[in-house]
C-alpha cells in the first residue's frame, strides 16, 4: 500500500459546551501505519486559533477493546473517541469516498 494513502473526515465534538458546539475538525487516518491526526481549521472570530488538535500518532479505540483504529472505525454518522475526545463524523472528502467504495468491505456494519 502506498505510504501516502490516507482518508479524511469532517467531524464535530460531541459536547454541550456552548463554546465548543460549532468547532469543526478534520480527522485524518493514515492507512499504511494506522496513525491518526486531528486538525482544527482556523475559523474567523471563533476564539480558537486552529491547527493541530491531536498529534499524529497511533491511538487506541476505547470503544473496540483498546485495539488500534482501523478504517471500520471511521464511518459517516458514527461517533469515535480519540484520546478521550468524542467526535461525530459528519462527512468525508471525495478521495475518501472513492477509497471506501473500492476498498472497504463492511462486516455487519453500515456501509459508507
Amino acid at each position: 500500500m502506498d505510504n501516502q494513502t490516507y482518508v479524511r473526515f469532517l467531524a464535530k465534538l460531541n459536547t454541550d459546551k456552548p463554546e465548543d458546539i460549532d468547532r469543526e475538525f478534520i480527522i485524518t487516518y493514515f492507512l499504511h501505519d494506522d496513525n491518526v491526526l486531528v486538525y482544527e481549521p482556523g475559523q474567523r472570530n471563533s476564539g480558537f486559533a486552529g491547527g493541530k488538535f491531536l498529534e499524529k500518532g497511533k491511538y487506541k479505540n476505547a470503544g473496540n477493546n483498546n485495539q488500534f483504529f482501523s478504517p471500520a472505525d471511521f464511518l459517516i454518522g458514527k461517533d469515535v473517541v480519540i484520546n478521550g475526545y468524542s467526535f461525530h463524523i459528519n462527512d468525508c472528502d471525495e478521495h475518501t469516498k472513492k477509497w471506501y467504495k473500492g476498498n472497504y468491505k463492511p462486516s455487519n456494519e453500515g456501509e459508507q
